[in-house]
């Protein structure tokens, strides 16, 4: 049990302090207050992108008398978040480089309500406009203003409230909002409101876009590109997981105190904002900045030319590893790098059948692939020997070495990735020792030449300092009791005493000295340590953690016992076991009373809800159907009325025939035959009758159809039917509830198809013992990150205020419970009319007796 101790004190320790060079610090000025605006930044934190990639990210918090760019400028952060405004900036010499887009087109809108008569943009000259300093600066908003002869000027602004009230009770005529969040506000209370947008006057900006500094830039190329990458990852995430980053930004990122329904409805009013054509994220480009360069150029608010690529920073943020020409060249006349290492200093490194092994080996190999260089080892048998190599520049690196004033006299060193504190180990009857200073008159071994022992025979005259060859030799005199202890790493005392002292020696006391070890290469040729500062760098957590949990696991389990844990598992087993036999009977006994009991009111419930959902899914067509059928007694109304109306002008004047009266009758009685049946249809439809029966399937579609009216025809949608003569027996109202489910949804992704491509395609077959429907449209299809979510409750691809979520749901239902079939969609891609159309798949299959 002592050894499984030792073992967990350990690990933890080791994994404490050997996690390689700490992680960058870094900062970002957020534009605003907490919102899902933000959500990439917040997830890249929270789901641990930004450690993953080595950074330690701040998030500046937004207050009203924050100037993101000025923040930036004067490196109080090192990123911010601004508007397509930052060119105005850059035009004035300003040190801004751009790094990547998240919203493609421009949110920003002005608001007003609908009830205060500002129907156009004109209409705003000399009104009341809420907005911040900030805000002022979107050249959106004055790129918009200009182009109708309007400008700042003209407007009367008053610093924002933040607070849609103000609106409402006209404290202001207009806010200037963005469209992912205050239209929401309005429609919750039932405000009608116009907005003016950018993009609909011809100014479609980017916006939120990730800037930083040349400088910083310059300085700091991993840096850069890490953070960028982590955080459109952190995007990627936020909205392929709505919902889950939605409830992380309402209990944690939450100033605004906005209710879950909001932030859903700004997340999914982004996603229509923030993909590029090809679906990315991020993306800037210099063809649409140059654009929007000559459109402030014609708006007169650019005085200076500039170019887009001066200022976007697309040349190494895709780049995995950042080495300059220089450096290259270097490398390439070098050929080979020669090493020296410590050849016994495990777990660290060790020469072994001259192969260099331990964890600054795995370090060497993963720099060696960086670098694209071999790097050849020097044998030696001590440490001495391959400090005097490299004073002779034999050596051109030292794989793990630690600066001191002697060494940095022909050694230059690199960013530590290693960091372990000094430890005392002793016999096991010393008493802990928290200060070293406490020991006085005893003797402490130390390897010679080791940078420690020069620091501490400095730093404790008091302390007779005792040199030996390697960390063996001196833990084997405190075993012998010639030295009360040996100071050494942690990691190297402990990978020791667990191998081959243990129950012999232990640790009993840590200094406050903490270890950073690095590489170390020739001064005379400096360039090398720039090279493995970036390697070393661009080194990964994952990579990082890989390499310890190899030589800090494996090596301790080797000769662990498991005798007394399965004992004890084995006990505690057997306790458990006799104690569920004990209860099982009385528990048993008792929960199936209650479950029985539950499973007859659930399956109570259950009837009770499909009946009300199936119902609400029948009052949902039930407004569809009203206009359609509206529309459908326009015209035997119309025609009831002329007919009507000419006999009676006719008789009037004595004109009226015979024949003439009774055709305007005939007229009369087929419009009124046509609107009774229509009637008669109707009721039908919501018919509660469940009986079976011979169901002729072309008259059940062309009732569906009739149902949909002319909504077909307005939209210019052209049907092409392929339908065999089959008859079902089957529930009729339900199936046609269905079929008319599918085609609204179908009607539904048509509306807004550019074109006169726009098909519905009914096939309708047998196929063995089944029916097999098919309709498809060329509508686009279903985007595939939704396809798997159609069928379910609630679920709804139209606003909130437009569509239940319960159409296909409920004709899921009603196929799989009701008509005993199945019903299914996909994608499908098909060819018609010599053209090729993208549209939505959906199957019914019916058994037909």
């Amino acid at each position: 049990m002592k050894r499984i101790i030792f073992i967990f004190i350990l690990n933890t320790f080791l994994l404490s302090f050997l996690n390689a060079s700490n992680l960058q610090k870094t900062s970002v000025q957020l534009m605003w207050f907490d919102q899902f605006e933000f959500a990439g930044f917040y997830t890249a934190l929270e789901k641990g992108f930004y450690k993953d990639y080595g950074l330690d990210v701040e998030l500046k918090k937004y207050t009203d008398s924050t100037d993101v760019t000025k923040e930036v400028l004067e490196k109080k952060a090192d990123f911010g978040i601004n508007s397509s405004s930052l060119l105005l900036d850059i035009s004035q010499n300003k040190d801004i480089i751009l790094l990547g887009s998240i919203f493609q087109s421009s949110p920003v809108i002005l608001l007003t309500l609908k009830k205060f008569g500002i129907n156009h943009l004109q209409d705003i000259k000399n009104k009341t406009i809420m907005m911040t300093e900030e805000e002022k600066k979107f050249a959106t908003l004055q790129s918009m203003l200009i182009s109708k002869g309007l400008s700042l000027n003209d407007i009367n602004i008053i610093n924002n409230s933040f607070d849609i009230n103000d609106l409402i009770n006209r404290k202001t005529d207009l806010i200037l909002a963005f469209s992912t969040n205050e239209p929401l506000l309005l429609q919750e209370r039932g405000y009608e409101y116009n907005m003016f947008q950018p993009k609909d006057y011809g100014f479609d900006f980017y916006e939120d876009i990730i800037f930083t500094t040349n400088e910083f830039a310059t300085e700091n190329p991993k840096l850069v590109h890490n953070f960028y990458e982590a955080t459109i990852k952190g995007f990627e995430y936020a909205f392929n997981n709505i919902d889950e980053i939605v409830k992380l930004i309402y209990d944690k990122y939450n100033s605004q105190n906005k209710s879950l329904e909001s932030l859903t409805f700004e997340a999914n009013e982004m996603k229509k904002l923030i993909f590029d054509k090809n679906g990315k994220i991020g993306t800037i480009t210099q063809e649409k900045m140059n654009l929007i360069i000559n459109t402030y150029k014609v708006m007169g608010l650019l005085k200076k030319d500039i170019h887009s690529k001066d200022f976007i920073y697309n040349k190494d943020i895709n780049s995995e590893f950042l080495l300059n020409k220089s450096e290259k060249d270097y490398l390439l006349k070098k050929k080979v790098i020669t090493m020296c290492v410590d050849p016994n200093w495990m777990p660290f490194e060790k020469i072994e059948k001259n192969k260099h092994i331990g964890i600054a080996a795995d370090y060497i190999e993963l720099i060696k692939q960086k670098i694209n260089t071999p790097i050849t080892l020097i044998p030696t048998k001590t440490w001495t020997e391959s400090l005097e190599l490299g004073q002779k520049k034999v050596c051109d690196i030292f794989s793990l070495v630690r600066t001191t004033p002697q060494r940095e006299k022909y050694l230059n060193f690199s960013v530590p990735y290693i960091s372990a504190p000094l430890v005392i180990a002793t016999n096991m009857n010393a008493a802990f020792i928290d200060n070293i200073s406490q020991i006085k008159d005893k003797k402490l071994a130390i390897v010679s030449n080791y940078a420690v022992g020069d620091i501490l025979k400095v730093k404790y005259p008091n302390i007779d300092f005792i040199d030996v060859e390697n960390v063996q030799e001196g833990l084997n005199l405190v075993q012998r009791g010639k030295v009360f202890g040996f100071i050494g790493t942690l990691p190297t005392v402990g990978y020791n005493i667990q191998n081959y002292y243990t129950g012999q020696l232990k640790i009993s006391g840590k200094l406050d000295e903490v270890w950073n070890l690095g590489i170390g290469s020739r001064n005379d040729e400096p360039i090398l340590n720039d090279i493995f500062n970036k390697a070393i760098t661009d080194i990964s957590i994952t990579e990082k953690q890989e390499i310890l949990n190899k030589w800090i696991s494996v090596n301790y389990q080797k000769e662990f016992n498991y005798y007394y844990l399965y004992t004890i598992l084995t006990i505690l087993a057997i306790i458990i076991f006799i104690g569920i036999l004990f209860y099982r009977h009385y528990l048993l006994k008792k929960l199936n009373i209650k479950l029985n009991k539950r499973i007859k009111e659930e399956i109570k419930k259950n009837e009770e809800k499909n009946r009300i959902l199936i119902q609400q899914s029948r009052m949902a067509s039930m407004g569809e159907m009203l206009e359609n059928i509206a529309h459908q007694w326009r015209q035997p109304l119309s025609t009831i009325s002329v007919a009507a109306s000419g006999m009676e002008i006719k008789k009037e004047f004595s004109t009226l025939s015979d024949e003439e009266f009774y055709e305007a009758i005939n007229h009369i009685k087929k419009s009124t035959l046509y609107l009774s049946n229509t009637i008669d249809d109707f009721r039908s439809f919501f018919s509660k009758e469940k009986n079976l029966k011979n169901t002729d399937i072309n008259i059940a579609i062309e009732k569906a159809l009739e149902l949909m009216g002319s909504t077909f025809i307005k939209n210019r949608i052209q049907l092409i039917k392929n339908i065999q003569n089959i008859t079902i027996l089957s529930l009729e109202n339900e199936l046609i509830q269905v079929l008319m489910n599918i085609f609204v949804n179908a009607k539904d992704a048509l509306r807004h198809t550019i074109g006169n491509d726009k098909y519905i395609i009914i096939d309708i077959y047998r196929k063995e013992e089944n029916l097999i429907i098919q309709i498809k449209d060329s509508g686009g299809g279903i985007k595939d990150d939704i396809i798997d979510k159609i069928f379910e409750p609630y679920f709804t691809t139209k606003h909130k205020f437009r569509g239940t979520g319960i159409g296909l749901y409920m004709s899921k239902l009603l196929v799989e419970k009701h008509l005993k079939g199945t019903l299914s969609a996909k994608n499908v891609e098909f060819t018609f009319m010599d053209s090729i159309h993208k549209g939505a798949l959906f199957e019914i299959v019916l058994p037909i007796s």
